[in-house]
């Protein structure tokens, strides 16, 4: 096991990007995104898999490093290519405007791409004391409910709650079983994935992650799943006038309407119960989840997040554990974008343990 610490991670990603040809400032949007996700452990979307996703998609013209994000109408915005960190930023930036003057923001964007953990732009709005809310649709690879053959995305849902005394409330979830970074991490490590996340090609349940790789994801709940990434898909390409279930493509920058599409909402509490109402409940709801004694099996009964508040807390200190395969994915896929991998990899090594 390898430790990489929170200021070669960053030094790492930094640079990588700028090499690739992002602007400071674009590279500082992925680079934060990147860190929120590797440091609250939720690595299907950090630095293991969107560094070199985004360096890579660079070096293939899917990505634009100098694409200008483009507005269409006041809230609604055009990626035109540029990374999605950036998009995403711009997007609940835009949100979190309207809601300092109405209470609350909604902003929608299209011709996108993968913009790592939802939660991380759903905790933006966090800095101003609003609850933010982040959805976005991508390319078909989750079957609906029955189905055996794709209809959207994994589609994710993320929210954020302020808290007074406590932690913030902050979900970052899938509306399949499984997000498709976690069977990419299966493959990589030749491990199998569990029972229900995937049919495979001829819509048969499989724990091989290759053969689910070729196959399809399951909604999570079943139809319960199902509907909420609809819903996933309409929000967000919907409103924005872009292309829904089966219709989109990702990495195909020059079609109109291509890409993924987003979803940003922020309110503001202090135009409806006040902010230290808010506040309060969410510090309730701590205290009263915390004197919930355990289920049988369970050690402890948690609050929404509260795993990844500990281990960012823990790897602030201790650094981001890697597999010796996570390290070496990292810098070959690194190579593979025409960046001095090797020099990087030198530069920034992370700790044996």
């Amino acid at each position: 096991m390898l430790k990489l610490s929170e200021a070669n991670a960053r030094g790492l990603c930094t640079e990588s990007l700028t090499g690739r040809g992002l602007p400071p400032e674009q590279a500082r949007s992925c680079t934060d995104a990147i860190m929120f996700a590797s440091l609250r452990g939720l690595d299907s979307h950090g630095i293991i898999s969107i560094l070199p996703g985004i360096c890579n998609s660079i070096a293939a013209g899917r990505i634009d490093a100098q694409g200008a994000i483009q507005t269409i109408r006041p809230n609604v915005l055009k990626g035109n290519g540029a990374a999605g960190p950036v998009i995403g930023e711009a997007t609940m930036r835009r949100a979190m405007e309207d809601a300092v003057r109405r209470g609350v923001g909604v902003a929608v964007a299209f011709n996108c791409n993968h913009f790592g953990a939802a939660s991380y732009y759903a905790a933006m709005a966090l800095s101003q004391n609003m609850v933010g809310l982040c959805m976005c649709n991508a390319g078909p690879s989750v079957a609906p409910f029955g189905g055996s053959k794709p209809l959207h995305g994994t589609n994710p849902i993320a929210y954020a709650v302020p808290g007074g005394v406590e932690a913030p409330i902050v979900l970052d979830i899938a509306t399949s079983v499984a997000a498709h970074g976690q069977v990419h991490k299966a493959v990589r490590r030749g491990q199998p994935i569990p029972v229900g996340w995937a049919v495979d090609a001829e819509g048969r349940p499989t724990t091989d992650a290759a053969a689910a790789m070729k196959g399809t994801l399951l909604p999570f709940g079943a139809h319960k799943g199902y509907g909420l990434g609809v819903l996933v898909d309409l929000l967000t390409a919907g409103l924005a006038a872009s292309t829904v279930g089966t219709e989109v493509r990702q990495g195909d920058v020059d079609r109109e309407h291509a890409g993924q599409s987003f979803f940003m909402l922020a309110i503001d509490p202090a135009f409806l119960g006040g902010t230290d109402a808010l506040k309060d409940r969410t510090d309730s709801i701590w205290r009263q989840v915390r004197s919930i004694p355990p289920a049988e099996g369970f050690k402890e009964v948690l609050v929404p997040g509260e795993l990844e508040h500990r281990e960012e807390a823990r790897r602030r200190r201790d650094g981001i554990p890697l597999y010796d395969e996570d390290w070496t994915a990292i810098v070959q896929g690194l190579a593979r974008a025409g960046l001095p991998a090797e020099d990087l990899a030198a530069k920034y090594a992370p700790a044996a343990t």
